[in-house]
C-alpha cells in the first residue's frame, strides 16, 4: 500500500510523545489527571509537579510501564493505551532509577552492576568493555566501589549510564533533585540536554523545582501547585525584563 508524501511528512514532523487527557486514577486515587503532552524527538523534557503529584506514575505511563485509565497518548507513533503500545515502547525506552520498579542490589560493586546491565543490553560485558563503559560515563574510579556507598550525584549518574547502555530512543529519569545541591542537579540536567542533542535520544525527567524544569529544553506542569510555581517565575523573569 502506498503512502502519499504529506502523510509521511506528517508523520515525521508529529511529536515523539502527544497525550491529550491523559489520566491515571480510580474512585479511591488520582495519580495524574488531564495531561496534554508534545513532545518533540531529540530533545530534553522536564515534567514538573510536586512530591506525590503524579510525575513518577506519568513518566512510567510514558515508558510503557502503567496503563492510563482514560485519555490518549502516543510515544514514537505507538498507542500506550493498548497492551501492544505498551510493549512496543517497553523496547524503545530505558529508565534511570525509579523505586520499587528497577532497584540494583547496593551491595554489588558499580563494575559488577555495569557488566550485568551491559550483557542485558546485548552488548560485551567482559572486564575490559566494562572498563571502558564506565570510563565514557566518567565512573571508572568508583569501578570497585559498592553502590551503597557512592554519593548521591554519582548513583544518580549510574543510573543514567545504565538505562543509556540500552541505546533507547527515550530516557525516563525520576529524580535528579534529592540529597542534592542546586549545583549538582543543574549539572546531571544538563547532562540529559547533552545526551538528547549529541545522542538524538528523547529524554523526560521529572522535577519538583520549577526553577530546575525551567533550564530544560521544555517544561510541563501537571497540578496548580507547579502552574503557581510557573507563574511566579514568570512574573520574576518579567520583571528584571522590565528592570
Amino acid at each position: 500500500m502506498l503512502i502519499s508524501q504529506t502523510k509521511m511528512r506528517e508523520a515525521h514532523d508529529a511529536p515523539f510523545v502527544q497525550a491529550r487527557g491523559l489520566s491515571l486514577g480510580d474512585l479511591r486515587m488520582q495519580a495524574y489527571q488531564d495531561v496534554d503532552l508534545d513532545l518533540e524527538q531529540g530533545r530534553a523534557h522536564a515534567i514538573c509537579a510536586q512530591d506525590k503529584g503524579g510525575k513518577t506514575e506519568l513518566l512510567l505511563t510514558l515508558a510503557g510501564r502503567m496503563h492510563p485509565s482514560k485519555g490518549s497518548c502516543t510515544v514514537d507513533g505507538n498507542d500506550v493505551c493498548t497492551l501492544r503500545g505498551m510493549h512496543a515502547v517497553r523496547r524503545e525506552a530505558s529508565l534511570s532509577f525509579f523505586d520499587h520498579v528497577n532497584d540494583v542490589e547496593m551491595g554489588l560493586t558499580v563494575r559488577t552492576v555495569a557488566s550485568a546491565e551491559l550483557s542485558l543490553a546485548g552488548k560485551r560485558s567482559n572486564s575490559a568493555a566494562t572498563r571502558t563503559f564506565l570510563s565514557e560515563w566518567g565512573l571508572l574510579e568508583e569501578a570497585d566501589e559498592l553502590v551503597e556507598t557512592l554519593p548521591r550525584k554519582t548513583y544518580d549518574l549510574l543510573g543514567i549510564a545504565l538505562a543509556m547502555a540500552h541505546d533507547p530512543k527515550l530516557l525516563c529519569v525520576q529524580d535528579i533533585e534529592r540529597d542534592l545541591t542546586e549545583h549538582e542537579s543543574h549539572q546531571l540536567c544538563d547532562l540529559l540536554r547533552d545526551l538528547a542533542s549529541r545522542r538524538g535520544v528523547t529524554v523526560i525527567c521529572g522535577v519538583i523545582d520549577y526553577d530546575l524544569g525551567a533550564c530544560f529544553d521544555t517544561v510541563t506542569c501537571i497540578t496548580e501547585e507547579t502552574r503557581a510555581q510557573q507563574g511566579a517565575w514568570l512574573r520574576r523573569h518579567q520583571a528584571r525584563e522590565v528592570a
